[in-house]
């Protein structure tokens, strides 16, 4: 894999961007890609088991407990489309380097005393993730155009798996090795310092749009970007939602607590397989509808699963588990796919996930108020299998070969 022009040493003279002044090699573009890859959920899935004992230490009530893991999706919803203006601003090389530095001083801020300061610091994190989110389609669709599907596959897998990471080792870190809860989160959140020095050198092969751009207000008036929008929402509200009601839905079956947090595991891990392939076999074709159909096939496959036969809520939670890797892979791999290039990426990842993450950031919210209104499973599973009705439906223009 090689970058474009930049990789041999000839400098670009595209009219949608300024000269390349120094090529940096491509397996280093690759590398740094990957490591943003892994910190683009760390810092946010880390947190979650070692919630009891930040509640406890900072004396925090359930609701402000929840607030800490809502706020990052949040910021994804609000600040996306602020994170592509910064990248028409300073360049997608320059925006990503602010974006793991934005993780580092979260990280930094969260181990000051008290939940103000914890509050800050998820924001900040939330923040800089943001931005990484928008600017990854960019950078591929810029520096890899001959392999886009590979590497939204690869930087797809990095994301969950560096989320499964994080979630693993967090509560050994704090406990096992004694560095308590600040401790183990200011560890994983320094990985974004590292991540931050490999990426150094991409400034060097800085690229900005010319000012004379209108921006990102046009591709709002292209349907295939609200196509695009309403899939990424609809697999974010299936995807968070089960995230964070699966184990009480198995618990509920009468499943035990630690069961049920396998059965989550596997719901996450197995994801990350077909967050590579997915991709890869997306970019092979020119239409993508029938990738979408499956993932949307595969969602309903398993909620329908766990609402009819939940004793194989294992078979269920792999199902689901792999269509959530699909999902976000095909989502992503669509921005990348339909974009017209590395600026209308940029401007479209920004509108789509600014979209698609305020929907989808809804999806825990609708579940528990259904739970309470109807007080079983049953109309909250069927919920969900609307939504993954409305993204089988949104796929018939998402998918299709239709530049923005």
């Amino acid at each position: 894999m090689r970058r474009d022009a930049a990789e041999v040493g000839v400098h670009s003279t595209a009219p949608d961007s300024r000269p390349t002044v120094h090529p940096v090699p491509g397996w280093l573009t690759l590398l740094g890609v990957l490591l943003l890859g892994l910190n683009l959920r760390a810092a946010i899935a880390a947190l979650s088991p070692l919630l009891p004992d930040v509640q406890a230490d900072l004396g925090l009530s359930r609701g402000m407990a929840g607030l800490l893991t809502t706020l990052p999706v949040l910021c994804f919803a609000l600040l996306s489309s602020a994170a592509a203006l910064l990248g028409r601003r300073v360049g997608i090389e320059v925006a990503l380097l602010l974006a793991m530095l934005g993780v580092l001083a979260g990280s930094l801020l969260r181990t000051l005393p008290t939940a103000g300061w914890m509050l800050a610091g998820t924001a900040v994190i939330g923040a800089g993730i943001a931005v990484g989110n928008v600017m990854m389609p960019s950078i591929v669709k810029q520096d890899f155009p001959a392999h886009q599907g590979l590497v939204t596959g690869l930087s797809t897998s990095a994301l969950t798996g560096g989320a499964a990471i994080a979630a693993a080792v967090s509560a050994p870190l704090a406990h096992s090795a004694g560095l308590g809860w600040r401790g183990s989160l200011l560890v994983i959140g320094a990985f974004a310092g590292l991540t931050a020095l490999v990426w150094l050198p991409q400034l060097r092969a800085r690229r900005t749009t010319p000012p004379l751009r209108t921006g990102g207000a046009s591709v709002l008036r292209n349907p295939v970007t609200w196509q695009l929008a309403v899939f990424m929402a609809m697999q974010s509200v299936t995807y968070y939602a089960v995230l964070a009601w699966l184990p009480a839905l198995l618990v509920d079956r009468g499943i035990s607590a630690a069961r049920a947090g396998w059965a989550l595991a596997l719901f996450n891990l197995l994801g990350i397989a077909t967050a590579v392939l997915v991709p890869v076999l997306a970019a092979r074709r020119p239409d993508q509808r029938v990738l979408a159909l499956l993932t949307s096939g595969a969602w309903a496959v398993g909620l329908v699963g766990l609402l009819a036969v939940p004793s194989l809520y294992l078979l269920w939670s792999l199902v689901a588990g792999l269509a959530q890797g699909a999902g976000i892979g095909l989502a992503l791999a669509l921005i990348v796919l339909r974009a017209a290039s590395p600026e209308s990426a940029r401007d479209l990842s920004g509108a789509v996930q600014a979209i698609g993450y305020l929907l989808g950031s809804t999806g825990p919210l609708i579940v528990g108020v259904l739970l309470d209104g109807s007080g079983g499973w049953n109309l909250p599973l069927l919920a969900l299998c609307g939504a993954t009705a409305v993204m089988a439906l949104s796929s018939y223009g998402a998918a299709r070969n239709r530049p923005v």
